[in-house]
């Protein structure tokens, strides 16, 4: 693990919207008593470049069984290397697991913007808002 991962960076990044998927599912035989289950899934993956990297954050939500609505939402930032670049050969290394371990300086931006966006969406659509907790599931998905 890289201690420090944002000492390698400049303090400058980009943040932008990556993809926003809802959608609602009704069933025509409402069973009341139904039980569901929210499922919650995250998903980090890095790509490097020759002057930085590009992280991609995903959040996807659905039920178990099936019903209500699927939301899927992706945030990324673009980190630009700085002058302390050389001392890792960052193609050999797992970006995705340094940045889900170490990487707080920039994923912890990505999850709040991810959290108040269901949020918003959730509420728009009728239902009460569905308020998560902006940090990456330790037990998501990584890539």
């Amino acid at each position: 693990m890289i201690r420090n991962l944002s000492e390698y960076f400049k303090p400058e990044l980009e943040i932008f919207l990556d993809t926003v998927s809802y959608k609602r599912i009704e069933k025509l035989n409402n069973n009341c008593e139904q039980e569901l289950s929210l499922l919650c899934q995250d998903n980090l993956k890095v790509m490097t470049n020759e002057d930085g990297v590009r992280i991609i954050v995903t959040r996807t939500l659905m039920f178990e069984p099936e019903e209500l609505f699927a939301l899927n939402v992706s945030f990324g930032a673009d980190l630009k290397f700085n002058e302390r670049k050389a001392e890792h050969e960052w193609t050999k290394i797992n970006l995705a697991e340094e940045f889900g371990e170490n990487g707080d300086f920039v994923t912890a931006q990505l999850m709040s913007r991810i959290s108040l966006l269901i949020g918003q969406i959730t509420a728009s659509f009728g239902q009460q808002p569905l308020i998560l907790p902006s940090v990456i599931a330790k037990k998501g998905k990584t890539e």
